[in-house]
């Protein structure tokens, strides 16, 4: 529960509903173990398409993946929402379609103006 609150979960129920808690940075981290879970998918599957990812260059191991360590011998390799998002589009299941579909028709979030130091606007989600 403690790795729950600082990496944040994603899940889908069986009627499609996705539930997305992020953690303290705003972001979800998963392993290829919760990620295979989460999509109901062999874990090779997840761990291929990962390395297929990296190798075309889509994404960028520096930008998508940590390795969370309470031991400095071990370590966790968890992956960031983006790196989920890109595993829903390229793995077919039941659960990823739901997560594709969550994804591009999710409520849209509110914009915020506020008010920076050097006195211009910003726009933040």
């Amino acid at each position: 529960m403690e790795q729950e609150m600082m990496t944040g979960t994603i899940t889908i129920d069986d009627n499609k509903n996705v539930t997305f808690r992020p953690g303290p940075d705003n972001d979800v981290w998963m392993t290829q173990y919760e990620i295979a879970r989460l999509f109901r998918v062999f874990v090779q599957a997840v761990t291929a398409n990962i390395k297929a990812i990296y190798k075309s260059g889509a994404l960028k191991e520096y930008d998508t993946m940590r390795i969370l360590s309470t031991d400095p011998k071990t370590g966790v390799v968890v992956y960031n929402t983006e790196m989920i998002a890109a595993l829903a589009f390229r793995i077919d299941s039941w659960h990823t379609q739901a997560f594709r579909h969550w994804l591009t028709h999710r409520p849209k979030q509110h914009m915020v103006v506020v008010r920076v130091l050097s006195n211009e606007q910003a726009i933040v989600n």
